[in-house]
């Protein structure tokens, strides 16, 4: 049975427009705004009519694929009337003067080109390379250490997760100084939710410390439910990306597990006192992972026979400004006028709080990451 969705065409229009005026707002552009109309067609996903000056998009696209893969159609439907309006660019084509709209929107380079086939949403690092083979090599073998943390044995467990952070810091610092500027790519973690909880902005103050990437929280339209939800983005390498991924997922799984088996010994009731038990575990959690970093960072010292690059610290922090710097313009072709903020005031019991940061510490990273879908201090930057 087919759904009709022509209801929801009127709402996606508007939509669309709305999103065509924030986009010229982030990219400092001055395009008249055109028609836009929602077409059944399954043979294109977006099209500009200059004649018409319309901007058309697939339904099918729509229902088919989460907002932010519209909105790069949409991009890219843009920069062709960029280049009718702008630079006065009569042929269709996908060229030089196409490429040169592309950027001015940021577009990534897998959504400039004619193709029936949809890349994925994020913007990953192209297949294939050096560097790529490079990062599910460390994946996989990151995904091995995290399995064996699943062992009963306590000892056992926190040695396969040191190894595993270790490991991290290694293959990070490496790959700075082998090749500052490697690609980047990002994922969308879609929260489905139109509220952006005080433990979910702290997993993401866990991965900026931890893990290599940065993040950004932003809200995303939900054409089913014609309302805005929040989203949380994670940029950077393409296997910290996958990490991180992987490190959310499962602290979320873990603050609701915990709290089921503890809330039998745990004082009160409500959102309040389930919150405060969460922030706790993440918490505790946030000072393990400190705690490894610095006695990592202690038994490894640089050695004196490694060359100076290597060996001088001040060389070491220049790589990471020069990755941030990279990062930073990574990050700046998807939300170029970015803002940040810090963590309103939580209001948190005491007494659940420390129950939760005990049993936090208790807390070990399990299963691979293989396969599965530095740090800013406590500010998160958010685009709104």
């Amino acid at each position: 049975m087919t759904t009709d969705f022509s209801p929801y065409h009127q709402l996606w229009a508007r939509q669309l427009l709305a999103e065509f005026e924030d986009i010229q707002s982030q990219y400092g552009l001055a395009l008249e705004a055109p028609i836009f109309e929602i077409s059944e067609t399954l043979k294109q996903y977006g099209s500009w009519q200059a004649t018409l000056r319309t901007i058309r998009i697939s339904a099918h696209l729509i229902t088919r694929c989460s907002w932010d893969v519209t909105c790069l159609i949409l991009k890219h439907e843009m920069a062709h009337q960029i280049c009718s309006e702008l630079f006065h660019d009569t042929s269709s084509d996908h060229g030089p003067v196409f490429q040169r709209a592309c950027q001015l929107l940021g577009l990534p380079a897998s959504y400039r080109h004619a193709s029936s086939d949809l890349p994925g949403p994020a913007t990953s690092a192209p297949s294939g390379n050096a560097q790529t083979e490079k990062g599910r090599r460390f994946i996989s073998r990151i995904g091995k250490l995290l399995a064996l943390a699943t062992s009963a044995n306590e000892h056992e467990a926190a040695l396969a997760m040191e190894k595993a952070s270790q490991l991290m810091t290694r293959h990070n610092l490496q790959q700075l100084q082998e090749d500052a500027q490697s690609d980047f790519a990002s994922l969308i973690i879609h929260t489905r939710s139109q509220r952006l909880e005080s433990w979910q902005r702290k997993i993401c103050v866990i991965l900026l410390q931890f893990f290599y990437v940065k993040v950004v929280t932003s809200s995303l339209y939900d054409p089913l439910r014609n309302a805005q939800v929040k989203t949380i983005e994670i940029f950077g390498r393409e296997e910290n990306v996958t990490v991180a991924e992987y490190c959310y997922s499962f602290l979320a799984g873990q603050l609701a597990s915990l709290w089921q088996q503890n809330r039998s010994r745990i004082n009160g009731k409500g959102l309040r006192v389930r919150n405060s038990y969460y922030l706790g575990l993440l918490q505790g959690f946030y000072d393990k992972l400190k705690a490894q970093k610095e006695l990592t960072e202690a038994a490894n010292p640089p050695r004196p026979t490694m060359a100076p690059r290597q060996a001088h610290p001040t060389a070491i922090a220049i790589l990471i400004r020069a990755e941030d710097a990279a990062l930073d313009q990574f990050v700046g072709l998807r939300f170029p006028r970015l803002r940040r903020r810090s963590g309103g005031k939580t209001f948190i019991y005491r007494e659940t709080y420390e129950q939760g940061r005990a049993d936090g510490q208790q807390i070990v990273l399990h299963k691979g990451v293989a396969g599965q879908s530095s740090g800013q201090g406590l500010l998160l930057a958010e685009n709104r």
